[in-house]
């Protein structure tokens, strides 16, 4: 009797540990689950004809409850927020305006870890090789587009949409060095939809908004819990790089302001957050984005 009640009491001390490494609850079946690719910096260049004005009109086309976004929680609205796509503060500072909840639902691997695995990978020659092929075939994928919009040659295209599964499963695989060089891609793109799933809760109508690539992925990832997600049709007229709000102009400021200020060593983050920053040296981008809109406002 004594062995069984320190049984049950050990079972009994599990079960939160239990509970907390569950799956989290997803929302009902019947919830509509929409993905969109976006471009980052090509929101950029008017010769995609995918501007961040054209990814509004595509997120609102299907009239979610939730955005969730690439960023992950722990970077919203901080000093790492100007480490993530450009676009992400856009809809972040948007999405209440439109009735819309956003969900920083990101996930990264750490520099360190990452940084490890991509060394270890230049000495892998073959790997090396394979891969080094497969950006190239994305980057003339890019540079010979000629079409109405970027959205219809990536989103929209299974043959990109096949591209990007066949670098990503079939080459770099899964668990592999090369897996981790990419960010942990497939760990990643897991904790991306188990984030938004639970911080979602009953939305009826959820949309995830991260780079094309991911999109593959992701909807495996769907899929493996049961959830089907649509890859809605471009619902825009390419509407030219447009004018945004002041208040988007200003967050990607104060982003810019935190990122030179990472790398000066003037705001405090981790060792490996600054390692980050300076790694993508994502700040001069930034800065001629802002800009660029700057100058349109002047223009109007």
């Amino acid at each position: 009797m004594k062995k069984c009640g320190l049984a049950l009491i050990a079972l009994l001390s599990i079960c939160p540990l239990m509970a907390q490494n569950a799956a989290p609850k997803a929302p009902s079946a019947a919830a509509e689950i929409f993905l969109v690719g976006s471009e980052h910096n090509m929101h950029f260049e008017e010769r995609y004809h995918y501007s961040l004005i054209d990814l509004q009109a595509q997120v609102r086309s299907v009239h979610p409850d939730v955005v969730c976004g690439e960023i992950t929680p722990e970077a919203y609205n901080g000093p790492m927020e100007g480490n993530f796509p450009p676009e992400v503060a856009m809809l972040a500072e948007m999405a209440p305006g439109w009735g819309m909840r956003f969900i920083p639902a990101d996930w990264r691997v750490s520099f360190a870890w990452q940084d490890r695995a991509t060394r270890q990978l230049s000495q892998d020659k073959k790997k090396s090789a394979e891969l080094d092929a497969e950006e190239n075939k994305d980057k003339a994928y890019y540079d010979g587009f000629s079409g109405v919009s970027l959205y219809d040659s990536t989103s929209g295209s299974a043959e990109f949409l096949a591209m990007a599964d066949h670098k990503f499963e079939e080459v770099a695989g899964e668990n592999t060095v090369a897996d981790i060089a990419y960010g942990a891609w497939h760990e990643r793109n897991r904790k991306i939809v188990e984030n938004c799933l639970t911080e979602a809760g009953p939305a009826r109508r959820i949309v995830f908004v991260f780079g094309s690539g991911h999109l593959p992925q992701l909807r495996r990832q769907l899929a493996a819990r049961g959830l089907a997600a649509q890859i809605p049709a471009r619902a825009f007229t390419p509407a030219g790089l447009g004018n945004l709000p002041p208040s988007v102009i200003a967050r990607w400021q104060r982003n810019l302001k935190n990122l030179e200020g990472i790398a000066d060593g003037t705001v405090a983050v981790s060792a490996d957050n600054r390692a980050k920053v300076k790694d993508t040296n994502r700040a001069p981008v930034l800065r001629s984005e802002i800009e660029l809109y700057l100058a349109r406002g002047k223009a109007r």
